[in-house]
C-alpha cells in the first residue's frame, strides 16, 4: 500500500499527460507537485519536501538530464525516475549512469509505474534510515553521546543539541530520529540561520494563496511536512523573538496556523533543535525566550569538538577515505595519524571530511602518505606531548588548585571578564567554568571594564 506521505515532483511538458499522470498517482495515494518544464522543476525541488522525482527526459529548455543533475547536486541520495519515449534506451541508460534510479517508457503503463515508484520509495527510505543512524566514533565522550541517543530516542521529549559548527549536530538529530518509532516517517531539517527572518514563519507554518506577494498557491509548512515524524531546527538561536513566541504556542498546543489563515491545523511532530551559540548569554541579552528555552531544553546533548576527542580522528579519517574513495582500495600510512591528531580542526568534522576529500582526489597512488597531507596541517606548530609542560615544575612542589585558579583569573583578565570567551579559550563547557568560579570565589565582574 502506498504511503500517503510520499511526495512526488512530477516534471512533464505535455500538459495533458502531466494531468493524467498526476491524477493517477494521487488516486494511488501519492501527493504530487507538478512542474511544466525543467526550469520550474529546478525552482521547486526541495530535498526536505520531495521523496521522489519523476521527470521526462526530452523537454524544451532544461532537459530531464539537467534536472537530474540539479537534484543530485542538492541531495546525492535523491531518487529520480525518468520518463522516456519508446526507443529512447540510450538516453535512459545515460540517465542511469548519471544517478537515475530507473526509467519508465511511454506510453506509461500505470500499474508498472506505481510498482517502480513504490520500489524506488522503499529503496530511498531504507537507504535513508541506514544513513541516518550511522555515527562513527571511538572516544569516551562520543560513546556517551551515543548512549544518551539510545536512551532518549524512543521518547518524544524535545532535545537541544549543543556544539560548535561542524561537529555533527544534525547527524546526532538524524540518529535520534532513526532509532525512534518515527523512523519510517519524515525527518525535516530547517537551518534557521540560512532563511531570511521575514520568510521563516511561512517556511515553518505554511501559507495560504494570496497571503503575501508571490504566494500563488496554498503551501504546506515544514511542520505539516514533518507530521508524524521529526522536525530539526538547526541554529534555533537565530530565530526572531516574535517567531519564538509563535513556536512556543505550537509546542504547547500542537496546532499551526498558516500565514493568511485563521484555521488551526493539528500536527504531530517531535522537535529537535541545535545551536552553536551560548544560550545562557542569548537569554541574558534578551535574544531568546527563557520559556521557549526550557521547553526545548528537556534533554541537552553536547557534541564535543574534534580537538577534545583526538582518538576519533583516525577512525573518522579512514571512514571518509572509504566513503569518498568510491570503492578504490585506498590505505593510509599510520605516520599521517599524528599529523591529523595534533591539528586543532577549527572546522571540526566538516573540515576533516573536506581535507580527506582533497587528499583522495589529488593522491598519486592508492596509498595516502605524508606527501598527500595539505601544507597547512604539516605547518601546524607542534603541541607539547602528554606529560610535557610549557614551564618547568618548581622543585618544592606546587598547589594545583591555586594554579588552576590563577589560570582562570589570568584568562578572565585577558578577556575582560567575558565568561563565554574564557570557556572557549580554556576549552571547557561554560557550566564547568561557572562551577569553578563559584568554587574559587572568583567574580567575573571584577575583570569587566567600567
Amino acid at each position: 500500500m502506498t504511503d500517503p506521505t510520499a511526495r512526488i515532483l512530477l516534471v512533464e511538458d505535455d500538459e495533458s499527460l502531466r494531468e493524467v499522470l498526476a491524477m493517477n498517482l494521487e488516486d494511488f495515494g501519492f501527493a504530487v507537485e507538478q512542474a511544466a518544464d525543467g526550469a520550474r522543476a529546478v525552482a521547486l525541488y526541495d530535498p526536505t519536501r520531495h521523496d521522489l522525482v519523476l521527470t521526462d527526459l526530452r523537454m524544451p529548455g532544461l532537459s530531464g538530464l539537467e534536472v537530474l543533475d540539479h537534484v543530485k547536486s542538492l541531495d546525492p541520495d535523491a531518487v529520480v525516475l525518468v520518463l522516456t519515449a519508446y526507443g529512447g534506451a540510450e538516453r535512459s541508460l545515460e540517465a542511469m549512469r548519471r544517478g537515475a534510479f530507473h526509467y519508465v517508457e511511454k506510453p506509461v503503463n500505470t500499474t508498472s509505474l506505481i510498482q517502480e515508484l513504490e520500489r524506488a520509495l522503499a529503496h530511498r527510505r531504507g537507504h535513508t534510515r541506514r544513513r541516518e543512524v550511522t555515527m562513527i566514533a571511538s572516544s569516551p565522550s562520543m560513546n556517551q553521546v551515543m548512549r544518551t541517543v539510545d536512551k532518549i530516542a524512543s521518547s518524544d521529549a524535545p532535545v537541544m543539541i549543543l556544539g560548535e559548527s561542524g561537529v555533527g549536530k544534525e547527524l546526532v538529530a538524524r540518529a535520534i530520529h532513526g532509532r525512534s518509532d518515527r523512523a519510517e516517517r519524515a525527518f525535516v531539517a530547517v537551518n534557521c540561520a540560512a532563511i531570511p527572518r521575514d520568510l521563516l514563519e511561512s517556511i515553518l507554518f505554511g501559507y495560504e494563496k494570496g497571503a503575501f506577494t508571490g504566494a500563488n498557491a496554498r503551501t504546506d509548512g515544514k511542520f505539516t511536512v514533518a507530521h508524524g515524524g521529526t522536525l530539526f531546527l538547526d541554529e534555533i538561536a537565530e530565530m526572531s523573538f516574535a517567531l519564538q513566541s509563535k513556536l512556543l504556542r505550537v509546542l504547547q498546543d500542537g496546532y499551526v496556523e498558516r500565514v493568511g489563515s485563521i484555521e488551526p491545523e493539528h500536527v504531530d511532530v517531535r522537535v529537535l533543535t541545535a545551536t552553536h551559540q551560548d544560550m545562557a548569554l542569548a537569554m541574558d541579552e534578551g535574544r531568546f525566550r527563557r520559556d521557549l528555552y526550557y521547553r526545548l531544553h528537556v534533554v541537552p546533548i553536547r557534541v564535543p569538538p574534534l580537538r577534545e576527542r583526538p582518538e576519533d580522528i583516525p577512525v573518522l579519517m579512514r571512514h571518509f577515505v572509504r566513503e569518498l574513495g568510491r570503492g578504490a582500495p585506498l590505505t593510509i600510512d599510520h605516520e599521517v595519524d599524528p599529523i591529523f591528531m595534533r591539528y586543532g580542526w577549527p572546522g571540526n568534522v566538516r573540515e576533516l571530511r573536506n581535507v580527506v576529500e582533497r587528499m583522495v582526489l589529488l593522491r598519486e597512488s592508492d596509498r595516502i602518505t605524508l606527501e598527500d597531507v595539505p601544507e597547512e596541517l604539516l605547518s601546524t606548530p607542534r603541541e607539547a606531548p602528554a606529560g610535557e609542560l610549557p614551564f618547568a615544575l618548581p622543585p618544592d612542589g606546587l598547589d594545583l588548585m591555586a594554579l588552576e585558579r590563577d589560570v582562570i583569573v589570568a584568562t578572565l583578565r585577558m578577556l575582560e571578564g567575558n565568561q563565554s570567551a574564557t570557556a572557549r579559550y580554556l576549552r571547557i563547557p561554560r557550566h564547568v567554568l561557572v562551577y569553578r568560579l563559584e568554587k574559587f570565589g572568583v567574580d567575573p565582574a571584577d575583570f569587566t571594564p567600567t
